[in-house]
C-alpha cells in the first residue's frame, strides 16, 4: 500500500513517514510540502492508497481542496490531518470528502492505528475523528534547563555521544535526560518524543 503525507511541516513528516513505515502494509510513503505538490504526487502515483493532508498547509482552501482530491482518485482513503485547525475547519474537511481527521496531538503507533481504523471503516460513523485538538486541552509540561538544551539537540537529530561531547557531559548522564524528557512527554521513542514537544510547544518546527 502506498500512502502520501502531505504537511508543510518537514520534521512532522519526516516522523510520521517512519512511524507509517513501520506497518507491514506499507510499500512506500509519499512526501508533499503543499497542496499544489500533493496534487502532482497523486497523478504521478495513481496506486496511491490512503492519503493524509494537513487541513493549513499552502494552497489548501476548505472544503474544494479535499473535494479536488476526491475527484482525482475518489477510491482513495482521504484524512484530514492538524494539530491547531478549529473544529469548523475540520467540519468543512469531512463536507469536502475527507473520510476521517486525526489530530496531531495523537502520539506514536495510536496515530497508525487511527490511520488503519478509518482505512478500514471500523465503527459506525461514515467519517471518524480521533484526538483533540490542541486547543480542546490543557497542556503542562516543565522542563530544566539542562533538558531544554537536550530536546534542541535532539530536535537536530544528535546522537547521545555528540550530544555528551556537545554538553561536556557523559553519554549516561545524557541518556537519563532523554528519558527523563521522554517520561514527561509520555513518549516510547525518539521519533514519539519529537512529535509529542512540537505538539505541546515545547520546540518549534525547523524554519
Amino acid at each position: 500500500m502506498k500512502i502520501l503525507v502531505a504537511d508543510d511541516h518537514s520534521l512532522f513528516v519526516d516522523a510520521l513517514s517512519c512511524l507509517l513505515e513501520m506497518w507491514p502494509d506499507v510499500a512506500k510513503v509519499v512526501k508533499a510540502s503543499d497542496y499544489a505538490s500533493a496534487v502532482r504526487s497523486l497523478y504521478d502515483n495513481p496506486d496511491t492508497a490512503v492519503a493524509l493532508l494537513d487541513i493549513r498547509m499552502p494552497g489548501l482552501a476548505l472544503p474544494s481542496g479535499f473535494a479536488n482530491f476526491r475527484e482525482i482518485m475518489p477510491d482513495v482513503k482521504l484524512i484530514a490531518l492538524s494539530g491547531i485547525a478549529s473544529r469548523g475547519e475540520i467540519e468543512l474537511a469531512l463536507e469536502g470528502g475527507a473520510n476521517g481527521f486525526i489530530s496531531k496531538s495523537i502520539l506514536g503507533h495510536e496515530f497508525v492505528r487511527a490511520v488503519r481504523d478509518i482505512c478500514k471503516n471500523e465503527g459506525s460513523e461514515k467519517t471518524r475523528s480521533f484526538g483533540v485538538m490542541a486547543h480542546d486541552r490543557q497542556v503542562s509540561v516543565r522542563f530544566t534547563e539542562r533538558e531544554q538544551d537536550v530536546l534542541g539537540l535532539l530536535q537536530s537529530g544528535m546522537t547521545n555521544k555528540e550530544m555528551a561531547r556537545e554538553l561536556g557531559l557523559s553519554p549516561e548522564t545524557i541518556k537519563i535526560y532523554v528519558k527523563s524528557i521522554g517520561d514527561k512527554l509520555g513518549s516510547r521513542n525518539r521519533t514519539e518524543l519529537i512529535v509529542r514537544a512540537l505538539e505541546v510547544g515545547a520546540i518549534r518546527h525547523a524554519v
